[in-house]
């Protein structure tokens, strides 16, 4: 087994980033652990490196001859091993030890063909990039995850069209690139890499919020303004559940709803079909997590960040640091304990075809509503995954959303791991 070598770093020139990437990736395929000759790279850069994206694009892939495929995107902050970049100035980049046979970059101009096969591949999973400014983003997450044949997408919104971009250059590309082509770096719409059922990997969701209460069902709503909950007008129900309601009663004019909207700032409304929203009291993956973005008292409704339905069910939840923490490191534990072998009442654990999997490389999409904000301090996020996880490759995002099996999630962290069997030499 071979680790996806990693290089991390932070300057304020893009150029001295590039290259301290660089000089640690070929040191890091020196190394008898580490994959010698990786086709696929993914890097993830700071919003103020986007105005050079083509020439780091270019810069790379000229540094690193053996890469053959390129993918990734800009955002708000990026994540490398146990290291938080929140200023404007990082960089980050995993190569991936994958078979060129076994995935398949795609973007606005190649995109993943329907049914997700083509010449001899079928796509399993994919990893997604896009932004928010994407229209019917919902909609077309949905036909991305049609092409699939498993349905999981895994990825982020890396930011708004006007900061953010995404990489995204086929080995096709290549040629053009070194001759100075602007090619493989895209601003809007869809990118990523998506992978056949010979790539193992595995994802995790943690949502990060805390159910207040059972799950509700939307009786009546127009748009993002839910109306009626069981039956009831919507906003008193809420203020009821957050023992809002005597405080609320006991000002006047504005300064009542004034009261109100500052407490709700830290409540949070989880969306799901009835009946699949909680489990075991915990928030599960089929629930999305919206913000509460405002109070309607005329039509006595309240504001979500996104439209629902009636019929639909709604969970208020909040968040809160210590179960934030709780939540991931069980989360990362059991995606761990999830690659052990399963041994029934008299096998060996010697039995090859049992033996453990062993992680390669991890990809983590977080919320730029999470970090230190919700952890505690810098790093610490990431602190809790090393140690339930080891120190295994890791590089990822903090993004204005995220993506886990076609569907969007705010304020959630996004764990996939690839592995590969443990063999002893």
């Amino acid at each position: 087994m071979s680790l996806f070598p990693v290089g991390h770093a932070s300057h304020p020139q893009w150029r001295e980033a590039v290259q301290e990437v660089v000089q640690q990736l070929r040191i890091q395929m020196l190394r008898k652990q580490c994959a010698k000759r990786p086709q696929l790279g993914l890097i993830y850069a700071s919003h103020g490196f986007a105005r050079h994206a083509q020439e780091m694009l270019a810069l790379l892939a000229q540094s690193l001859p053996q890469v053959t495929d390129w993918v990734g995107c800009s955002a708000a902050g990026v994540l490398a091993m146990e290291h938080e970049y929140l200023d404007d100035n990082g960089l980050a980049v995993m190569l991936l030890d994958v078979p060129a046979a076994h995935y398949r970059v795609y973007s606005g101009v190649a995109p993943l063909a329907l049914g997700g096969t083509e010449a001899g591949f079928e796509a399993q999973t994919a990893l997604v990039h896009t932004d928010s400014g994407q229209p019917e983003l919902a909609e077309l997450l949905q036909e991305l995850a049609e092409r699939t044949a498993s349905g999981h997408l895994f990825g982020a919104l890396g930011g708004a069209q006007a900061q953010g971009v995404q990489f995204a250059c086929r080995s096709d590309d290549l040629p053009a690139l070194r001759t100075g082509a602007a090619v493989g770096v895209f601003r809007g719409g869809f990118s990523g890499v998506a992978f056949s059922a010979e790539v193992a990997c595995l994802s995790r969701l943690a949502q990060g919020c805390t159910p207040l209460g059972e799950e509700m069902e939307i009786t009546a709503a127009q748009g993002p303004v839910l109306l009626s909950l069981d039956g009831e007008p919507a906003l008193p129900k809420l203020l009821r559940l957050l023992d809002l309601q005597q405080e609320k009663d006991s000002d006047a004019g504005h300064s009542g709803w004034d009261f109100a909207l500052k407490a709700l700032r830290q409540t949070q409304a989880a969306i799901a079909q009835p009946g699949h929203g909680l489990e075991r009291g915990v928030l599960t993956d089929e629930a999305q997590v919206l913000n509460l973005v405002g109070l309607d008292p005329m039509r006595h409704g309240v504001a979500l960040s996104a439209a629902v339905e009636a019929d639909s069910a709604v969970i208020f939840c909040q968040r809160q640091p210590s179960a934030a923490r709780q939540e991931l490191m069980q989360m990362a534990a059991a995606l761990k304990d999830a690659l052990q072998p399963d041994f029934a009442e008299g096998d060996s654990p010697s039995v090859p075809e049992a033996a453990a999997q062993k992680i390669r490389g991890a990809i983590y999409v977080s919320c730029k509503g999470r970090g230190s904000e919700l952890f505690g301090g810098p790093d610490a996020e990431l602190q809790i995954l090393r140690h339930a996880l080891g120190s295994v490759p890791l590089i990822g995002l903090m993004g204005d959303a995220e993506i886990m099996d076609g569907r969007l999630h705010h304020l959630a962290g996004v764990l996939t791991v690839f592995t590969e069997v443990d063999t002893v030499e």
